[in-house]
């Protein structure tokens, strides 16, 4: 539609920080399973972002190059300007991602000491919520609360992720609108400057003329556009599992629910051995039971163990080979179809960037 991809600088962005994420970790990454190293990797990387950011020269310099090899032309203040507002939220997110697992690794949350220590910061975030909301909205302008931003933002999504968790309760609740919205939450950025508003995002699209039509030329509109967003995300899906066809499958396994309690002459096969046996395990895996006779909810969903002999079998020596040395062990990858496919959708993408004329060049 001869729009400047930065435009759209959401997608740009997520791009970017995957690629910086995946390079951060991808050094010595079989040693990724040591903290200190991990943290300097870490360090390391949002000093470097944060100095080649600050620094407009460089950001310039790569911007030409991107626009003579590439046929690229944005606008280096304007990018640097999205950078830097959230320089460090990604950062944060993979330090609460290492937090995590050394959580789980050392069982911390087995401590007698952890219900209290979650109900002090359930409570820290609340006051951070109530804070976060009054400090903006007493701010004098946008500009003056974005000169804030890099600093305060991660305090209300920790604040969220934190009472999320908080209780089994919170935990287990859901919005299936949110979760709707979730699902195309990149299509509804990208199409509204397309569909949904107008004028460069300063105004609202029309469809019955009139002052007083207003209101419902709104919820007209926002319904048409959700419903796009949404095909347009069945369609990306559809589009994506075509060109990655003879992926295996990704989605997560379905939780196995507690054992029901049944009673007593029903767990015993008196004509079948195996059956006996089956019945003793269901027998000690009944949950103990509450106070109205009925078993006690599990906090998280049990999931099957797996012996670590079934997990050594079900992977090759090769593949164990292959993740120690990294992606880039041999080239194999090369030849394989979904590259072969990438790298072709890539070459197409940049003939077309090329020799694409806009009208604005063109005059």
């Amino acid at each position: 539609m001869n729009t400047d991809y930065i435009f759209y600088y959401f997608t740009p962005l997520v791009t970017m920080w995957y690629i910086i994420v995946y390079l951060t970790l991808l050094p010595a990454a079989q040693l990724n399973n040591r903290t200190p190293i991990l943290l300097t990797k870490v360090t390391l990387s949002a000093g470097i972002m944060t100095w080649f950011f600050r620094q407009n020269w460089l950001l310039e310099a790569l911007f030409q190059w991107l626009n003579h090899l590439c046929g690229i032309h944005w606008n280096a203040r304007e990018w640097a300007f999205r950078v830097n507002l959230d320089i460090w939220i990604v950062y944060v997110g993979m330090l609460v991602a290492i937090i995590t697992i050394k959580i789980r690794e050392t069982r911390l949350a087995d401590a007698p000491h952890w219900p209290i220590l979650v109900k002090g910061t359930a409570a820290i975030s609340i006051v951070v919520f109530i804070w976060f909301f009054a400090f903006e909205l007493h701010q004098e302008s946008r500009m003056a609360y974005n000169a804030w931003h890099p600093y305060i933002s991660f305090l209300p999504i920790l604040a969220f992720v934190i009472l999320r968790n908080a209780s089994a309760l919170l935990r287990s609740t859901s919005s299936r609108a949110f979760a709707f919205l979730g699902r195309c939450s990149l299509e509804l950025f990208i199409v509204q400057f397309h569909f949904w508003l107008a004028a460069d995002s300063k105004a609202m699209l029309v469809v019955l003329p009139g002052v007083n039509l207003r209101p419902i030329n709104f919820i007209i509109t926002s319904i048409m556009f959700i419903y796009l967003c949404d095909r347009i995300s069945w369609a990306t899906g559809n589009i994506v599992n075509r060109l990655c066809v003879g992926e295996k499958d990704r989605s997560l396994p379905r939780p196995v629910v507690a054992p029901s309690v049944q009673p007593p002459e029903a767990l015993f096969d008196a004509g079948s051995e195996e059956g006996c046996q089956e019945s003793i395990v269901s027998m000690k895996s009944v949950r103990p039971l509450q106070a109205g006779g009925l078993p006690s909810e599990p906090d998280i969903p049990i999931r099957p163990r797996q012996r670590w002999i079934d997990r050594l079998a079900s992977h090759s020596e090769a593949s164990l080979q292959t993740s120690r040395l990294g992606p880039h062990s041999d080239f194999s990858w090369i030849t394989s179809p979904l590259h072969a496919k990438l790298v072709a959708f890539l070459v197409i993408l940049w003939l077309l960037n090329i020799f694409w004329i806009y009208p604005l060049d063109a005059s």
